[in-house]
């Protein structure tokens, strides 16, 4: 129950906007479609390195990444 405190409902939101299927999310990090699911869903803490992948993969400004991934209340 360690999860991550992210703004869930933007950062699906953004994947959304940018065409950006959970299976090509997975495959730019290298991930398990299982991986995917408990980072998306806040069930895994994302790291830094990766957080730079999604920030380059849905063209998210600092502002927006700040918010989904330092989120105060889990979405």
């Amino acid at each position: 129950m360690g999860g991550a405190k992210i703004d869930t409902k933007l950062l699906k939101s953004k994947m959304v906007l940018h065409g950006v299927s959970t299976k090509a999310f997975a495959k730019a990090q290298n991930w398990s479609q299982t991986t995917v699911s408990r980072k998306i869903n806040g069930k895994v803490a994302f790291t830094a390195p990766e957080i730079q992948v999604c920030v380059k993969l849905l063209n998210l400004s600092s502002d927006t990444a700040s918010k989904i991934f330092f989120a105060e209340k889990m979405s």
